[in-house]
């Protein structure tokens, strides 16, 4: 008996010991999410590249042109969310940066142009709960190498829980640390504080505008306030009509239905106080998700359109008479514009395009 407590005894030093060492030993730095690129500027002059590491460490990065990573930025206090705002870049530009003090590669990105030239980009969104059907529709768009990608809301299954997070960053790997990513908030973002900590936006992170080339970006939250005489609304309002005018082309994103033919139908909040606006200002198209499938409509002489296929549980739809297309499947969608026209393709994760939209410039 007295033998068995001594044992006993001995064992439980050496577990305090190693609980000891592995208390006072900090982990070595490394990344956990990113780098990945978004923009809260000019596409053609700004550029944030954001990382999370799982320990404590300065931030600091070089970037140049060329391969020639001359220029340093740092943030000297210790964290483990990091966001280093590039600025002063020339127009069309291809720069290469690198995470320092990190196994981090060299990676690039390229500035938005400053002459008119053909470009293309993405949209897409609803990427929650099954991380690897994202990933199918990852390497779809990976393998168009769009110069940047619209996410319409609804990233993981609950945006409260900062672990939930690293399934989608885990997933958009292929393309986040080269293609900037603009982002909508959607309903499972929740209270939307971690994303907003984690993507650098423009204005008031929570709804706003950009623009690439001749094209004009307006991004809506529908998770807050946006009835008539709210301050969303009122800025929404105003932003449409100065933009309008000025641009080939508008579109605006947000993450719930205007027009659905699915099981949720249409939202009857937006109707009432947003498709006003839109039928009033004639976007060329309003993009948006929430529903998990691909449905085209064209109401009031304003184009809709539903991506909601990046991953997340697919969803029945019954197209009626107003639905040019509507299935449900895997997908997202392309968008290649040039000076006289915009093309919208929906496109399959095995390459096929069974839909597509073309506009002709105002």
């Amino acid at each position: 008996m007295k033998k068995n407590i001594l044992i006993s005894a001995f064992l439980a030093g050496l577990v305090s010991l190693a609980l000891a060492g592995s208390f006072g030993k900090q982990p070595k730095p490394a990344i956990q999410k990113g780098p990945y690129l978004s923009c809260d500027d000019d596409l053609r002059t700004t550029m944030t590249v954001s990382w999370e590491t799982n320990t404590p460490v300065p931030g600091k990065l070089a970037y140049g042109p060329r391969g020639k990573m001359n220029y340093i930025l740092r943030d000297d206090q210790a964290g483990t969310l990091h966001h280093l705002r590039i600025k002063d870049l020339k127009p069309d530009t291809r720069y290469y940066y690198q995470l320092l003090n990190l196994s981090a590669p060299v990676c690039s990105f390229k500035t938005a142009p400053r002459e008119m030239r053909d470009f293309k980009f993405v949209i897409y969104g609803d990427t929650r709960t099954f991380p690897e059907q994202h990933k199918k529709v990852i390497a779809a768009i990976t393998q168009y190498n769009p110069e940047f990608l619209i996410h319409t809301g609804d990233y993981i299954q609950d945006g409260r829980v900062w672990g939930m997070w690293q399934e989608f960053f885990d997933a958009s790997r292929p393309f986040s640390s080269f293609i900037p990513l603009m982002t909508v908030i959607g309903n499972h973002e929740r209270t939307c504080d971690n994303y907003v900590k984690l993507f650098a936006l423009p204005g008031n992170e929570r709804w706003y505008a950009f623009d690439y080339l001749n094209v004009h970006f307006i991004i809506l939250n529908n998770e807050e306030n946006y009835q008539k005489d709210s301050q969303q609304y009122r800025w929404f309002e105003a932003e449409i009509k100065r933009s309008r005018p000025l641009y080939k082309w508008l579109f605006v994103l947000q993450h719930r239905q205007t027009y659905s033919s699915g099981k949720r139908g249409s939202d009857q909040d937006i109707l009432e106080n947003l498709e006003p606006l839109f039928r009033k200002y004639r976007p060329d198209v309003v993009f948006c998700g929430h529903e998990h499938f691909y449905e085209r409509q064209r109401r009031g002489g304003v184009n809709y359109i539903i991506t909601g296929g990046g991953g997340a549980p697919l969803y029945d739809v019954n197209p009626g008479d107003s639905t040019f297309h509507a299935e449900s499947s895997l997908h997202y969608c392309q968008v290649e514009v040039s000076d006289s026209a915009a093309k919208v393709r929906m496109v399959r994760v095995d390459g096929s395009s069974p839909d597509s939209l073309v506009l002709k410039a105002r």
